[in-house]
């Protein structure tokens, strides 16, 4: 911070003051001071260019991690996409493998149990067309012997 030549040399001008005390001195420069900060309050709280420039430095390093935090991220992602995309092939194909078996198991049950009911219906009407034909004998014995003692 450059010094104000005219500052300077009115301070100078009250050092060298040999009409004033020590005590009127420092009180005027005291004053000054006070004047000074009243004018320029939290001076501490303004930044320098030093200051921009390291907090400048910071933000572009912190950026810098942050690109880095994002691309390893999105690779880990990218990994896990695939894996899950991997998984899911995986299972697509176990299940795909599974309903063929269950189709091939249900096809074959199928057939066993239309092979077991043909053979029912077919032993059925065996027993049917059985029945029946002594169910006739007995019906035209019953109607002949009927007939035999109607004209005997």
């Amino acid at each position: 911070m450059s010094t104000n030549p005219k500052r300077e040399h009115f301070i100078k001008a009250i050092l060298s003051n040999e009409k004033l005390t020590e005590e009127e001195k420092s009180e005027i420069i005291s004053d000054m001071m006070d004047e000074f900060r009243s004018n320029y309050p939290n001076l501490e709280h303004h930044a320098t260019k030093q200051d921009v420039t390291e907090t400048e430095l910071k933000l572009t390093k912190e950026i810098e991690n942050t690109r880095k935090e994002i691309k390893e991220l999105d690779l880990k992602l990218t990994k896990e996409i695939e894996n899950t995309r991997k998984e899911i092939k995986e299972l697509d194909l176990k299940l795909t493998k599974e309903i063929k078996n269950l189709d091939l198991k249900l096809s074959k049950e199928i057939k066993e149990v239309e092979v077991r009911l043909t053979e029912k219906i077919e032993k059925i009407r065996n027993d049917t067309l059985k029945w029946t034909f002594m169910f006739w004998v007995s019906q035209m014995l019953a109607i002949g012997s009927i007939l035999y003692k109607v004209f005997s």
